[in-house]
């Protein structure tokens, strides 16, 4: 099974920003590839892409004040990934990559009402309209989610160098899965200031520089996401 990605996460939890408990229940995306393979059959009915947002008007919720209230929706949001990532899933067996039967299984499941309230609870809490929300989690979700990884890399980049320093200093050769592993890691890392630069050039070095600064806080957010997205995909349905 493919790992989850937070912006699969995310967008699991999005199927349910646009429903109350009690009103009838729409999603309003499916699972990404991260979370349901792309269909192989022929006429296979394909998903819908993640919602196209202006850049003006993103550009305009790259605020200190927005951020930080999408930092609040999104740590609300916390309790309920499991049960988000779970209805996905079991509705993605379910429906497989035909909408309409995807989104009525989401709509049967149980859990759908308890994401879906929770949702408008943590909206509530941030201040945040469900635009907002949803232009927030498709522009800053894109870039954390693979800031978070580069990131990642970066650090175990920085580890296997001391640790094939150390080895060199004792006249010994690195082993070759670390040497392997420093190559693997040189690549990606090398992404990490690609990625920020592209950043920058469509939404602007000021917009760059308050994702920065807010870096630490959305990793912690990232790291508990696909914790409780991985219990979610390691329980039986």
């Amino acid at each position: 099974m493919k790992s989850l990605s937070r912006t699969a996460c995310a967008f699991l939890l999005l199927c349910f920003a646009g429903c109350k408990k009690g009103e009838d229940r729409k999603v309003i995306a499916v699972p990404p590839s991260s979370v349901a393979p792309a269909a192989r059959t022929p006429g296979a009915t394909m998903r819908p892409t993640a919602p196209v947002v202006d850049v003006e008007a993103a550009k305009a919720l790259l605020t200190e004040d927005k951020l930080s209230r999408f930092a609040t929706y999104q740590k609300e949001m916390l309790s309920v990934t499991s049960d988000a990532v779970g209805v996905g899933m079991q509705a993605y067996a379910k429906g497989g990559t035909d909408q309409k039967k995807f989104q009525g299984a989401m709509a049967a499941d149980d859990r759908t009402n308890k994401v879906a309230a929770k949702s408008q609870d943590a909206l509530a809490k941030s201040g945040l309209t469900q635009d907002e929300m949803i232009k927030l989690t498709h522009v800053v979700t894109r870039y954390y989610g693979r800031a978070y990884v580069l990131q990642d890399a970066a650090n175990k980049l920085a580890d296997l160098r001391k640790k094939i320093d150390e080895a060199k200093a004792k006249g010994k050769e690195p082993s070759v899965v670390d040497t392997a592993m420093e190559k693997a890691y040189s690549g990606q890392a090398a992404q990490l200031e690609a990625t920020r630069k592209e950043f920058a050039a469509q939404y602007g070095e000021p917009a760059l520089a308050l994702m920065q600064k807010h870096e630490p806080e959305f990793f912690a957010i990232n790291q508990k996401m696909m914790g409780a997205a991985m219990g979610a995909m390691m329980r039986k349905p």
